[in-house]
């Protein structure tokens, strides 16, 4: 296989974990706050948007961080830098 075709499986699969880890999380973190407003006996509904947000932003920062560690832990783990082509490159300035 060539480095191209790694970095299109390395993509899809990591696209797979991170989406498992974004419905993990959130689904944790909504059973947490389920949790907290069944044992506080909160029944308001601005309350109950607040938790929403709550647990979507934190989801999504929690993913982020996850993601980020374990994608770099990868790649040096198992040196996939040699495997997979970069996806941005740095490009030339021309001379002005």
């Amino acid at each position: 296989m060539n480095k191209k075709l790694n970095t299109v499986f390395f993509l899809i699969g990591a696209t797979a974990m991170n989406l498992a880890i974004l419905l993990l999380l959130s689904s944790m973190l909504g059973l947490i706050m389920g949790f907290i407003y069944r044992m506080l006996g909160i029944d308001s509904r601005g309350l109950s948007l607040l938790a929403v947000l709550i647990v979507l932003i934190g989801s999504i920062a929690g993913t982020f961080f996850l993601y980020s560690r374990i994608i770099r832990w990868i790649v040096k783990r198992w040196n996939l830098g040699s495997y997979i082509e970069p996806l941005f490159r740095p490009q030339r300035r021309k001379g002005y």
